[in-house]
């Protein structure tokens, strides 16, 4: 199977006609894409503030609400892109996609525009956030996404999602006996999580693949630190973020990984 794996979008529009005109001359079976459509701007920032503050995020102010109400458009003009490229998208929500109710009502809005657009009763949309897909390929597709981490929950202003949560939504893949491709926003510690000489990732992740042992695992979050890694039988890809042009193919029958910049 080859798959195209993009993360961390960040709302460039410019590069999403790159991408399509990229690809047009590869033969593809699904992009996996994990997470950050939308850019850190009001509400990530007041909840960055509010923590080095020590004071309660405030959801009230005008230029949150206001943003809020525009990021709809940047969900919209990634899916359609994703709809004209014509390919099964499987994806989860980045740490900046909140707050997880307008992420999940948006991608639920655009599953059902895909259908009335190709009058399938299926999507080749796939949100894949703590829930899983069956491949016809003899391969599972899962995620979590967010940021996974240690501390406290938070859906709003941020999506970061503790370990207990980040373990539970994923317990059933236990059950599921097919070799596994796992969606993580947040990149398991090593060194694709290294971002500006700070590492980005979390052990929760690191954990995660040991406990399910996934054959493939796609994350994103550290912007530069695109490469591979093998964690245990895992072949762990970070393909770089999607703004700075950064994305990979992936053939997994020979297991081959190409870091592409457009």
């Amino acid at each position: 199977m080859k798959i195209l794996a993009i993360s961390d979008w960040h709302a460039k529009e410019n590069v999403l006609s790159d991408l399509k005109s990229a690809i047009k001359s590869l033969s593809l079976d699904i992009i996996v894409f994990t997470g950050d459509i939308l850019q850190w701007k009001a509400k990530c920032s007041e909840w960055a503030n509010a923590k080095s503050e020590n004071r309660v995020p405030d959801k009230d102010k005008a230029e949150i609400k206001e943003e809020i109400k525009k990021n709809a458009q940047f969900y919209h003009t990634f899916y359609e892109t994703a709809r004209k490229i014509d390919l099964p998208l499987f994806t989860i929500p980045g740490n900046v996609d909140s707050p997880l109710d307008q992420y999940i009502k948006i991608g639920w809005e655009e599953m059902k525009i895909e259908r009335s657009e190709i009058h399938k009763k299926n999507s080749k949309l796939h949100i894949v956030h703590s829930n899983f897909f069956a491949l016809d390929k003899d391969f599972t597709v899962t995620g979590f996404g967010g940021e996974i981490t240690e501390q406290d929950k938070e859906d709003y202003f941020v999506l970061q999602f503790p370990r207990w949560e980040a373990d539970y939504g994923l317990n059933f893949l236990s059950n599921i006996p097919s070799p596994k491709i796992l969606l993580s926003h947040t990149p398991p510690v090593g060194t694709l999580d290294l971002d500006d000489g700070k590492h980005k990732g979390c052990q929760v992740v690191n954990d995660l693949i040991q406990t399910h042992q996934p054959k493939w695992v796609f994350c994103g979050h550290a912007h530069g630190a695109r490469g591979k890694e093998i964690i245990g039988d895992s072949i762990v890809v970070n393909p770089g973020s999607l703004k700075n042009g950064f994305y990979a193919l992936v053939d997994t029958d020979k297991e081959k990984v190409e870091l592409k910049t457009l």
